[in-house]
């Protein structure tokens, strides 16, 4: 069996968190990331183990859908129980794998149709069955089970009979690929390989939503074509395919896409934009689903080790340690469903796609968001570390972490991205090459190892080092970061070519003091006590709201974001504040940037409940005023897009 792609991925569980990253999962086994199947065990912990489907959903995708909510959270848990090593989670984990091993037909299907009349060509059969397959499979990758690979083949191959041909749905059910894919990774078995390429082909003559690898090749990127956050899933599919066959017409197909994705649709933030779930074009308040954070995170990490590019790492830094953090609520009990750049309110009424998906909760009635929120932080850490076929190691993302695979053993110190320095420990003795990335927006960079410089060069976004190894050395890289102001390019969307501002891996912004207000919300199951959802409006008691606001005639809450930046400022009107670590670290930033900004009276309405665009792209203002900007990710409300100030 051959494969095509430039590196692999170590096997679930030989990568740990550590430092900020382990206190996240800490805080997420206690939150939705290890609570959410009893929250919801209808719609999360029920749908294999009973094949029961939820009551409330409109009829026709019932089962199907609870597939996909179910799968997906199942696939997320496990990852996240051995990434964080922790045992409860991983006896669950097994209680819930071992059930379904039971439940699977004599005939190998193993999802949840298993009404008398169940429509097994249903577009959500293959979608949801697809979902919890990626979780067994990595249960198998990080116990090495035969028994649940075998299930898994079985499953695959009664797929490979029963979608045989046309027999085959072009939504949801192209996500049979990845599954297939990897399973043939682990069993050479080449029908599981025929079917995925098959299923190409069929894309490319039922392409309703243009997601066949022919539409990413031939064809400029399309809003509202397809669903944002499902282009995660498929666009990844024909570089997958490209892993088994070798046609570099797929994986070309993949990255033209993620490319013309990028430029169209991603926030600075690395958030995908969408209008009522569907890609739309950058803007203040577009809005992003956060399923998009998990599909598009697995679509990077694979990108890495399909292709060994570093700009794959760079997306996964970009989303993970910005817009991923800026939605969840820092003591991981809730999620925002919709989150935007420019955000005054997160409330039952604040969204402009639908009613409520702006407030924050730790399940929705439907809650495919909290379920894929679950993936996002261990799925990040899996991909940060890969290895070649000579057990070189690569480091294509940071932050702290170990790793602990056959004879290879090291650990990442750092409080990156919160500073720019990273010391790589070797606590092994063994001779290979350790390849660090450097990052695109570094403008150089400084090496050491055990305390001595040393003159490296990159090749292909990487600096390299050979050495026989021995327990204690370290290598520690340094890179030069500078505050950037970007224009933000909103073409597509309101046209007013917004300030942004950046510095290294992290996005700022102006945090607005946030007050939680708990509600009792729209949950399909009754929260316990020590849950809720979550109205989340200005603390007006909190915000430094500087005068002269009373002489401008002006309500304070409205001052207190109206504020835009000078379009020329440079990096020398910024000064970097370094904070010492004083807690965790998304709600006590380590790190703030100081500027100055002007009073723009008339930015936003004086009565808002929700976020609007400003009229102009240019706002009259008055008085320059200090600017204090804190990482995207430690902020739920915030202005990240300013107007620019008209000085003339």
């Amino acid at each position: 069996m051959k494969t095509y792609q430039k590196l692999d991925r170590f096997p679930l569980g030989s990568i740990h968190a550590t430092g900020f990253l382990r206190d996240q999962m800490i805080r997420g086994k206690d939150g939705i990331c290890g609570h959410l199947h009893e929250l919801e065990p209808g719609m999360i912990a029920d749908p294999f183990i009973n094949k029961s489907y939820v009551p409330a959903w409109s009829d026709g995708n019932q089962s199907g859908w609870g597939a996909e909510i179910s799968g997906n959270y199942w696939a997320g848990y496990i990852q996240f129980a051995y990434t964080l090593n922790d045992a409860d989670m991983i006896s669950v984990a097994t209680d819930w794998v071992n059930t379904m091993l039971k439940k699977q037909k004599p005939d190998g299907y193993l999802g949840t149709y298993y009404e008398e009349d169940a429509n097994i060509l249903d577009d959500y059969n293959g979608w949801g069955t697809a979902c919890a397959m990626r979780g067994l499979i990595a249960f198998y990758e990080a116990t090495g089970r035969r028994d649940v690979l075998d299930a898994v083949q079985r499953c695959m191959l009664w797929f490979c009979d029963n979608w045989s041909g046309d027999n085959k749905t072009c939504y949801g059910g192209p996500f049979l690929i990845e599954p297939m894919v990897f399973t043939y990774y682990y069993t050479g078995d080449d029908r599981l390989r025929t079917f995925a390429e098959e299923y190409l082909l069929f894309l490319s003559k039922h392409d309703i939503f243009k997601i066949s690898h022919k539409a990413m090749l031939t064809e400029r990127f399309r809003y509202n074509s397809c669903h944002s956050a499902g282009l995660g899933t498929t666009v990844r599919l024909p570089a997958l395919v490209y892993s088994v066959t070798g046609n570099e017409e797929y994986l070309r197909a993949t990255a033209k896409r993620i490319d013309q994705i990028y430029e169209k649709t991603v926030q600075l933030s690395g958030s995908p934009a969408c209008t009522m779930e569907y890609a739309a074009p950058i803007g203040a308040i577009a809005e992003t689903e956060y399923c998009s954070y998990a599909f598009y995170n697995a679509m990077y990490s694979y990108m890495s080790f399909i292709t060994g590019d570093v700009k794959y790492g760079d997306l996964m830094e970009q989303m993970f340690y910005n817009g991923a953090q800026g939605a969840r609520k820092k003591d991981e009990k809730a999620i925002a469903y919709m989150n935007s750049p420019n955000q005054i309110y997160a409330t039952e009424t604040s969204s402009h796609s639908w009613h409520d998906y702006q407030v924050y909760a730790p399940c929705y009635p439907t809650s495919c968001c909290p379920v894929n929120a679950v993936a996002v932080l261990p799925e990040f850490v899996r991909g940060m570390l890969l290895h070649d076929a000579e057990d070189n190691v690569y480091v294509m993302a940071y932050g702290p972490c170990t790793l602990r695979h056959g004879d290879t053993a090291l650990t990442l110190d750092t409080l990156y991205p919160f500073r720019n320095s990273v010391s790589v420990k070797i606590e092994c003795e063994k001779r290979f090459t350790l390849n660090l990335k450097i990052p695109a927006w570094s403008r150089g960079y400084t090496v050491a190892i055990n305390g001595e410089p040393i003159d490296v060069s990159a090749t292909n976004g990487f600096v390299s080092f050979l050495h026989t190894w021995k327990h204690g050395d370290t290598v520690t890289i340094t890179f030069d970061a500078a505050v950037e102001t970007v224009v933000v390019d909103d073409s597509n969307n309101a046209g007013k070519h917004p300030i942004a501002i950046r510095y290294g891996a992290l996005l700022f912004a102006y945090h607005i003091p946030e007050k939680w207000i708990p509600i009792k919300g729209n949950p399909m199951t009754p929260l316990p006590d020590g849950w809720s959802w979550y109205n989340v409006e200005p603390d007006f008691d909190e915000a430094d709201v500087p005068d002269p606001h009373e002489q401008l005639g002006l309500r304070r809450e409205q001052i207190t974001w109206n504020v835009a930046l000078d379009e020329h400022l440079s990096a020398e009107d910024f000064t970097i504040e370094e904070l010492p670590e004083s807690g965790y670290v998304w709600e006590h930033p380590l790190i703030r940037l100081h500027t100055h900004c002007y009073r723009a009276p008339y930015m936003c309405p004086p009565y808002p409940t929700k976020t609007y665009e400003t009229n102009d792209a240019y706002q009259y203002v008055t008085d320059r005023l200090p600017l204090i900007l804190e990482p995207y990710g430690c902020t739920n409300l915030r202005i990240t897009y300013f107007p620019k100030a008209e000085l003339k």
